[in-house]
């Protein structure tokens, strides 16, 4: 999809196949921001997810989760063909991407694309630190630490660092 060259950016060389990967997702990111809060189809779209019985007095709950639905195949063929060249297509060749999407959930929660964004980056940082500085992770046992910090956000914080409570009163 990129081309497999690289450029010189302030001392540091990076690809151009990272750099349009970063920019698509990027774009990606503010577009689904601006639809999902600035349009009466995000407003519906959100109204369905989160109450579809009260939803359904002012809009199509079906052709709503169809929109849903498509709008997350359509984004699920760009990640596909981001990803696919940069990686062995294999049956689990998504499966290390999965484990750091589910902590990166997890901990920036699905309130907002943004705020996972965010925590992904966070996660990248505290893994390569961890790499570096506890010597029995090294290299190796990296993976491990997303996966402890699912466990502590999940047992400390189950909403996720940046979710509400949702009290319900009876």
């Amino acid at each position: 999809m990129f081309p497999l060259t690289s450029v010189n950016f302030l001392g540091a060389v990076v690809s151009v196949r990272s750099l349009g990967t970063t920019a698509t997702i990027l774009v990606i990111m503010a577009v689904l921001q601006v639809l999902f809060l600035r349009t009466k189809l995000g407003l519906a779209l959100r109204a369905a997810a989160d109450n579809p019985d009260s939803a359904a007095f002012s809009a199509p709950v079906g052709r709503l989760l169809m929109v849903g639905w498509g709008l997350a195949a359509a984004l699920g063929a760009i990640a596909g063909a981001l990803v696919g060249p940069q990686l062995t297509p294999t049956p689990g060749m998504l499966d290390t991407a999965l484990v750091y999407a589910l902590a990166a959930v997890i901990l920036g929660g699905l309130d907002s694309p943004i705020r996972p964004a965010v925590a992904a980056k966070a996660i990248g940082v505290l893994e390569n630190l961890v790499s570096v500085y506890v010597p029995f992770i090294g290299h190796d046992l990296k993976i491990a630490v997303p996966f402890a910090l699912i466990f502590v956000i999940l047992i400390l914080r189950p909403q996720g660092l940046f979710g509400r409570k949702v009290v319900v009163r009876v």
